[in-house]
């Protein structure tokens, strides 16, 4: 039976319309999700998901129910009459629910509640050191992603659709690509730089007690310019930002009272989302396009305020009284050598505790399980042994636990295949961003300047344009890895006190 479709003008209000529900039930998980994560009380979980349940249910029918998908397909007809920003929504709002139109709905349930039922199963095996409570259910995930892969895009290969899913129209042959530019002249630096005497202050642990991070973080944030009457900050056992539109971000941070440098740049990474999503367009409000165009341009912006901005001398000698003031053992030292130790390499098979040059070998080393896994090549049951190999392989370091190694991330207990390659690609645009802006000497006059430029040049347009084509604007070109090279060689070759071309 053929379906009358809407008329021009009537689907183009109902596309208004739709966007409008959305944004009213996005926002009100999001908040529940924060709340959850901040302030609820533990004893409200389940009552708590019976409620996101139902939000996101109702979210999900906006382009999938039977009167969504008569929608969707009327404005594909009449794609000719729709403007620029419109035609950008449809296709934003059929990628986001191409895979509740193509799976049946009782198999797409399923495989959400098996990535929900995988999370306490994987916080068990890491306390009792024992993979065997995650490998069956790790297995059905993989079997089942690449089962909705199959039926949502039978014609791409079944990782290049999750690959695709966090940043749209990558593949796993440009993720080889990419980490083939990189991986050698990494571990080259690596090899170089190792066997030089690190800087290892004992202020680097130094026990600074929560109260005193949180304030230190406030002062980042202002000294930032994080808008506080549209950017709150709140306490989590995990560091993320929650952004619902540009009036209500949201950023929790993680402290650690022996490692004040990981919730100092922990804050610093989360304030680059935020100030991504505080600088949206107005006039993308409300809609798919007030989001950040993808995954890896959120990294992107969040890495360059950790690093190229955050571990940089001038940020450090800005905050140098705040710093001080948090952590009294630093009046002995001075904002060079903490700038030294901060930037030093550190070995470890931790990717959230990793030097800059070590951070995109841990995301091969995902990029290459999830890429075995997916291809067919390793089972689940043989997963951990693969993954120690490659951290020998890349670090010279085999995990001491389960914890330190397969088991670190939460990614995939949530289903979120494909997501890892973002963080490299996010690393090395942010090195190439800051040499667009002129290099590091671009924080001498402060980082108003520099957010201005960002705001211009990425973070106005939201979501209206695929990532790629934005970053290629804002870049002027494609990325290109030789600008994280160099700005690490040159960097380590500084806190090391060696010649860069010796």
């Amino acid at each position: 039976m053929t379906v009358e479709r809407i008329p021009p003008q009537a689907a183009r209000r109902q596309l208004a319309e739709l966007q409008r529900r959305r944004f009213a039930l996005r926002t009100a998980a999001g908040a529940m999700e924060f709340d959850a994560a901040t302030l609820a009380a533990p004893g409200n979980r389940y009552a708590r998901a019976c409620a996101l349940a139902v939000l996101n249910e109702d979210r999900l029918a906006l382009t999938s129910s039977a009167e969504g998908i008569r929608l969707m397909d009327s404005l594909e007809a009449c794609a000719g009459e729709l403007d620029e920003a419109e035609k950008r929504e449809l296709r934003l709002l059929l990628r986001e629910g191409a895979m509740q139109r193509a799976v049946n709905q009782e198999e797409y349930c399923a495989f959400r509640k098996l990535a929900g039922d995988i999370a306490p199963a994987w916080e068990r095996a890491k306390a009792l050191n024992d993979f065997s409570h995650v490998e069956e259910p790790l297995g059905r995930l993989v079997f089942a992603a690449k089962r909705i892969a199959r039926q949502t895009a039978p014609d791409m290969p079944e990782y290049d659709f999750w690959l695709d899913r966090h940043e749209e129209g990558l593949t796993a042959a440009r993720c080889e690509e990419i980490f083939g530019a990189l991986r050698g002249p990494l571990m080259g630096l690596i090899a170089r730089f190792s066997g030089l005497e690190a800087p290892e202050p004992g202020w680097l642990h130094a026990r600074v007690p929560i109260a005193a991070q949180h304030r230190l973080a406030h002062r980042c944030m202002a000294a930032l310019g994080v808008d506080a009457d549209r950017c709150r900050l709140a306490v989590s056992d995990r560091a993320f930002t929650s952004a619902f539109s540009k009036y209500d971000v949201r950023v929790a941070a993680c402290y650690t009272p022996d490692s004040f440098a990981d919730g100092l740049y922990g804050v610093m990474h989360e304030c680059g989302h935020a100030l991504y999503e505080l600088g949206i367009g107005s006039a993308l409000q409300f809609t798919s396009l007030g989001e950040g165009a993808s995954t890896g341009v959120h990294e992107c912006q969040a890495l360059f305020f950790e690093n190229q901005v955050g571990r940089s001398l001038a940020w450090t000698r800005r905050i140098w009284d705040a710093l001080t003031a948090a952590v009294p053992e630093l009046l002995e030292s001075s904002p060079e050598e903490f700038y030294r130790a901060v930037n030093a390499l550190r070995r470890t098979t931790l990717r959230v505790e990793s030097d800059e040059a070590a951070y995109c070998l841990h995301i091969m080393l995902r990029f290459e399980t999830e890429r075995a896994l997916f291809s067919g090549e390793l089972s689940a049951r043989d997963a951990p042994a693969f993954w120690d190999e490659l951290s020998a392989k890349y670090f010279g370091l085999r995990p001491k636990s389960l914890a330190g190694g397969i088991l670190q991330d939460s990614h995939w207990t949530s289903g979120e295949f494909g997501y890892f390659p973002a963080y490299a690609l996010g690393a090395a645009g942010a090195a190439q961003l800051m040499e667009k802006l002129g290099g590091r000497s671009a924080l001498d006059c402060g980082v108003g300047p520099v957010c201005a430029w960002l705001e211009e040049h990425i973070w106005r347009f939201g979501a209206m344009y695929p990532p790629n084509a934005l970053m290629r604007r804002a870049l002027g070109g494609p990325l290109d890895v030789r600008y994280y090279i160099n700005y690490l060689s040159d960097k380590l070759s500084e806190v090391y006190g060696v010649d860069k071309h010796a």
